[in-house]
């Protein structure tokens, strides 16, 4: 099973998977930073404690964020969709779904999917120290026990932050344990599995000017744990069940040294469980069956206590011929709170040659409001109770080539959404309040490409780029916080010098331009060397010293330098 698909390998889909071994060579540890390199990328980061994430000119809460088939994303806000239980050193590789996922996971995969595939047998030591006051150490240990494997990932941060008020403290731990059933009977039983998550992280960071014009401070605490059995005999029936929940708890204190002005505490706690099973009735066939149930609730000093009950109901099935394969999903979302929600999905694929393959997919999609789009106050916001879901169409058409190690991989894509979902106030007037609203149709049209050179010379490039156009209600009456402000330009090139080589290095050059805000072009690279078991790093960031807008409304980062060493035992 892939990220794309319940039912293998999807033709019919724009797939990026960033692998373990690219993770070691960006500059950065953290999942912000890995994403950040992906086509269409669009990260809105306030610091490395706190970020948004979006694909094809969608936003954060149309964004779904897993962590091995985990929902990180709650119904109150996708803000904290990124407050993973993760380490760096945890991470096997990331898999990236670019456009609509709603007929495999329901609400919010509209703009794309992101799952975070996490390992066992890391052995590592990390530490990495730079600007800003910037002190970052990882751990890693694993053992191996008969049928059993044991893993433990833990890593911490801490930093003074970029600007005043942006200082943060960051810890996370995970622990995971893989047993094989039956590890010494016949070859059939060995292929059952039982594997079980458990993930703490925790998050104290200045929030000033994150949300509204104030020195605001911010605590987060995430649970998370997740229990994965699966049956894959020899035969042509497999089973898959897992059970997830996560918990997370939130302090926010608007004035940082007032806590009594405004301070919102929450608690949401969301669970999951999920059946599967896929028959296989001939080599080119294979079908998915499967039902999803979900439960959440929240406790919130403003917000009001809340609770949503959801079930699903999903099939998909696959034929891979020789030249022609199809690919079928559909899914049926039910709640208390919204109803029914109906989404299908169809897909074709043509092997033209064997080195030029074609691609079409048709899909909806739909977003809930959040609780906080809902229910949301403070002196500089205000939710609206009567919101309805976003519901969108998606068609898409693609072009992929293959010669030796030459890539290319074209998109051309289309969403129109009905009842889009933002935060607007007026251009001008006396109110200067942001209002959560359905702001009406939205319509997006773009393309998106990637490819990759073999190693010329000593140097691999890797050119990705994203070109979209979005027509967009009330855009001239109103201004927005994220919907009525994506980001219309993307383009990047990465050389990868010295593959292979005991020093190497990795270069890369963003550009960027949101809608009604300069372009912005910003470079980073990472020089690293090994020797035996010992890797070290040089991480330069934003060497231009870029003035872009982040998510605050403020400046990005400026230049910084990073060391790191790191020790695999």
């Amino acid at each position: 099973m892939t990220t794309a698909s319940r039912v293998g390998a999807d033709a019919q889909r724009a797939v990026q998977i960033i692998d373990r071994a690219m993770l070691d060579r960006l500059p950065g540890t953290s999942v912000q930073a890995a994403i950040a390199w992906a086509v269409g990328a669009d990260l809105q980061s306030r610091s490395p404690a706190q970020a948004d994430f979006a694909l094809r000119g969608g936003t954060y809460e149309q964004t779904l964020i897993l962590v091995d088939g985990q929902r990180m994303r709650d119904l109150q806000t996708g803000h904290f969709a990124l407050d993973l239980t993760v380490p760096w050193d945890a991470i096997e590789r990331i898999e990236i779904v670019r456009g609509p996922g709603a007929a495999q996971y329901g609400a919010d995969a509209v703009g794309g999917v992101v799952n975070i595939i996490t390992r066992t047998q890391a052995r590592t030591a990390r530490l990495r120290s730079g600007a800003f006051g910037t002190v970052d150490a990882g751990l890693s240990a694993a053992g191996r026990w008969q049928g059993t494997t044991a893993a433990l990932h833990t890593d911490g941060q801490r930093s003074d932050g970029h600007r005043a008020g942006t200082d943060y403290r960051t810890w996370q731990l995970r622990s995971t344990i893989t047993h094989a059933l039956g590890s010494t009977a016949n070859a059939t039983s060995r292929r059952h599995r039982v594997r079980a998550d458990v993930g703490i992280g925790v998050r104290d960071f200045g929030a000033a000017t994150f949300y509204a014009p104030f020195d605001s401070y911010e605590r987060t605490r995430t649970a998370t744990g997740n229990v994965l059995y699966e049956a894959q005999p020899l035969g042509r029936v497999a089973t898959t069940l897992r059970a997830g929940v996560r918990r997370h708890t939130d302090d926010f204190i608007l004035v940082r040294n007032n806590p009594s002005r405004y301070r919102n505490q929450h608690t949401s706690l969301q669970s999951e469980f999920e059946a599967t099973a896929r028959v296989m009735p001939r080599p080119d066939l294979i079908l998915a069956l499967g039902a999803e149930a979900l439960g959440a609730s929240l406790q919130s000093a403003r917000l009001g206590d809340r609770w949503q009950r959801r079930g699903a109901v999903f099939g998909e099935v696959r034929y891979a011929g020789s030249r022609f394969g199809v690919h079928g999903g559909t899914r049926l979302d039910a709640s208390n709170d919204f109803g029914a929600q109906w989404v299908p999905s169809i897909g074709a694929s043509v092997r033209v040659t064997s080195a030029v393959h074609l691609r079409a997919l048709g899909a909806g999609g739909w977003r809930q409001p959040t609780w906080t789009d809902r229910y949301y106050v403070d002196p500089a916001n205000q939710g609206t109770p009567s919101l309805v879901p976003e519901r969108f169409e998606n068609r898409e058409l693609g072009l992929a080539v293959t010669h030796a190690d030459w890539r290319l991989d074209v998109a051309a894509f289309q969403r129109e959404g009905t009842n889009t979902i933002d935060w607007v106030r007026t251009r001008s007037g006396p109110s200067r309040i942001w209002v959560a609203t359905n702001i009406g149709r939205t319509d997006t049209k773009g393309i998106e490409w990637i490819s990759s050179t073999p190693t010329l010379a000593g140097v691999r490039w890797t050119m990705r780029g994203t070109v979209l156009r979005a027509r967009l209600d009330r855009a001239d009456s109103v201004e927005g916080k994220y919907a009525l402000r994506p980001l219309t330009q993307s383009a990047g090139v990465t050389a990868q010098l010295f593959e292979g080589r005991r020093v190497w290095a990795l270069i890369d050059v963003s550009h960027a331009k949101r809608v009604a805000e300069a372009p912005y072009t910003t470079v980073a690279a990472r020089l690293g060397t090994r020797w035996h078991r010992v890797d070290g790093s040089l991480e330069l960031l934003n060497l231009g010293q870029a003035r872009a807008i982040d998510a605050s409304g403020v400046p990005i980062a400026g230049r910084a330098v990073m060391v790191g060493l790191s020790w695999r035992y």
